[in-house]
């Protein structure tokens, strides 16, 4: 989107207002119309999009000259953002960096190498147990890895896998899947699928000062999906969905949840997010499906316990009443007394096949705090859009 810009120009003792298409237009440009060529825009949108008249700052790949961002998306400079982008090592990090292939041990659901390589993976328990200061991050194939109990990661470890499943085959309910403790621990694109049968397995657990992240991971039923006790819990672009006890439960820890979906959780028990004695910040997050908890106090979305927990630019809403209790809320569409929010319904596309995306006309729309520096949505869409706007509340910010 092209704004204009009002520029007062002194002429014969008069004011002239010249609005100006794009403020980027190079001097001596034709200030009074739309690019047409690059020669006319100037840094940092040196490049004319002539199909929009506008300066941006890349319309292909070839326009980015930062080694650390070398892809062009929607008229900016990105780093990567898919593993396919990254050809040496096939791992895309969360800072949008390709991994050094040296630091990657390579793993699939029937791996049985010893190195783990590319050309002979080994198998996830394998490459866990090779994890060094050196080697510290487990690519998964894709495919569906069993986990059938509990595995403790005792070391600093990022792993990744577009198209892996860690897939529930304990024969317990309530088995844990994996533990942290004390060290950091990245689960980035991939699923957690925690029913097996009749039995249903915990996600994640972090403790001891612990640092767990889940960077666009799906978590399907269960038990639970992340308990966090005195640890640092990080999450963004994720779904949390149809966990029968809890979504999240904190106590003693740190948040920082952002652009994720938190849905379909409690049935009866702890509802979507239990926050206990906690700090941080709950933010772009969308709510909604949550059950009615059967706890003292409860809440269907959000129950927050003598925390320091900000929630903001979210969307809570569709949830078993009451949705929230004890929470500071703003920003956001949410039945939480406040002054910015509001308790409309946000229009979602279609909440019975569990779709929480807005539709246009949302009161979503506009409603974030205009303090937010969130930059991109669940899908990975910039935020705002059009850029100069106000972004918008939830996990989704429409185009």
């Amino acid at each position: 989107m092209v704004k204009a810009l009002s520029i007062v120009v002194l002429l014969a003792g008069c004011e002239l207002f010249v609005d100006v298409p794009n403020a980027t237009l190079a001097t001596g440009g034709d200030a009074a119309s739309a690019c047409t060529e690059s020669t006319t825009c100037v840094a940092p949108t040196p490049v004319c999009e002539t199909s929009s008249g506008a300066c941006v700052e890349c319309v292909v790949a070839a326009d980015c000259t930062d080694p650390a961002k070398p892809f062009c998306g929607m008229n900016a400079c990105r780093g990567c953002s898919i593993d396919a982008e990254c050809p040496v090592s096939n791992v895309c990090l969360g800072d949008g960096t390709c991994a050094d292939p040296a630091r990657v041990l390579y793993a699939s659901p029937t791996g049985a190498a010893s190195a783990c390589t590319v050309a002979n993976p080994c198998s996830f328990d394998t490459a866990i147990g090779q994890v060094s200061a050196t080697a510290d991050i487990v690519r998964l194939a894709p495919g569906v890895y069993d986990r059938p109990d509990q595995l403790s990661i005792t070391k600093d470890t990022t792993i990744t896998g577009e198209g892996a499943t860690l897939h529930n085959t304990a024969t317990t309910t309530a088995t844990l899947m994996f533990d942290v403790s004390a060290v950091s621990v990245t689960f980035m694109r991939m699923k957690f699928d925690l029913v097996n049968g009749t039995f249903q397995a915990f996600g994640a657990e972090c403790l001891m000062n612990g640092k767990l992240t889940l960077d666009r991971v799906t978590m399907n039923g269960g038990y639970a999906a992340a308990y966090a006790s005195a640890c640092t819990l990080t999450i963004d672009r994720s779904q949390l969905d149809g966990s029968n006890i809890y979504g999240i439960y904190s106590i003693n820890s740190t948040l920082a949840i952002s652009n994720s979906f938190i849905t379909n959780n409690g049935n009866g028990s702890q509802g979507g997010i239990v926050a206990t004695t906690s700090t941080g910040t709950i933010q772009h997050v969308t709510m909604a499906g949550n059950a009615p908890s059967s706890q003292v106090g409860g809440a269907g979305a959000i129950r927050c316990n003598d925390t320091g927990v900000a929630i903001r630019s979210s969307i809570i809403f569709g949830n078993a009443d009451p949705q929230t209790t004890g929470c500071d809320v703003g920003y956001s569409i949410s039945d939480a007394p406040g002054a910015t929010n509001v308790a409309m319904d946000p229009l979602y596309v279609a909440p019975a096949t569990r779709d929480y995306h807005i539709q246009a006309g949302s009161p979503a729309i506009g409603l974030a705090d205009p303090a937010s520096l969130v930059s991109h949505d669940f899908d990975g869409d910039l935020r705002p859009q059009p850029a100069g706007s106000m972004a918008d509340s939830g996990a989704d910010e429409l185009p």
